[in-house]
């Protein structure tokens, strides 16, 4: 399988004559980016290769695309939203992939008849939800980084909460277009994250005080 890469080009600078610009582009994926994972453990219990359902969203909306830098604002969700809530439904997690702000809380809201454990082991945020039936359950989560959740009953579900340490994140439209709005100006490294691309790929880039920034990105 051909290993996933990235190319970064910016292709035009737009002045505006403030303080804090737009870094807009389309993400493209030229590649798979590889098979869904086969996890090791409780959660991917009887698990077959080639027997992972595929998630409802399409592959580029599952790319997370975010900012890391000095005296950039993180604020936690604390109350229920769209953009905080994972429901269960039909033996799956959705969406897939759930990008947050550090400090944030998760609500896991079950809309199948039956209930369903969910569970993470990973290092950002182990939790666990037993017998989780039609009452919302909540999660905070305090560390960055990538969770993966699973099901311990139904062991094919399986989803991604990302943690981001600032509040310039997005994930991309099905056409693969993305905007970051209102960035301060500066200098930040820009991350680009797929939950089957071996690691994140990292772009610095330069947010100046007089325009804004046209990134498009290819994987």
């Amino acid at each position: 399988m051909r290993k996933p890469w990235i190319m970064v080009l910016i292709s035009s600078w737009l002045a505006t004559g403030v303080q804090a610009g737009d870094i807009t582009g389309k993400v493209i994926l030229e590649s798979t980016p590889g098979s869904r994972k086969v996890g090791e453990t409780r959660g991917s219990a009887g698990y077959e290769k080639g027997d992972v359902p595929a998630p409802s969203e399409s592959e580029v909306e599952d790319v997370v695309i975010y900012l890391e830098g000095d005296k950039l604002e993180c604020t936690p969700q604390i109350k229920m939203s769209g953009k905080n809530t994972i429901v269960q439904k039909n033996k799956e997690f959705l969406p897939h992939v759930l990008p947050i702000t550090k400090g944030s809380k998760v609500y896991f809201r079950n809309q199948d008849p039956f209930p369903h454990h969910v569970y993470s082991v990973s290092q950002p945020g182990s939790f666990e939800i037993v017998k989780h039936g039609s009452t919302v359950r909540s999660q905070e989560f305090d560390g960055s980084g990538e969770v993966e959740i699973f099901c311990g009953i139904h062991t094919k579900m399986n989803a991604y909460i990302m943690v981001m340490n600032s509040n310039y994140f997005c994930s991309p439209s099905r056409s693969g277009a993305y905007r970051l709005s209102g960035v301060p100006a500066g200098q930040y490294s820009l991350w680009l994250w797929h939950p089957r691309l071996p690691k994140p790929a990292k772009k610095s880039i330069t947010v100046p005080t007089t325009g804004s920034v046209t990134l498009d990105l290819k994987i």
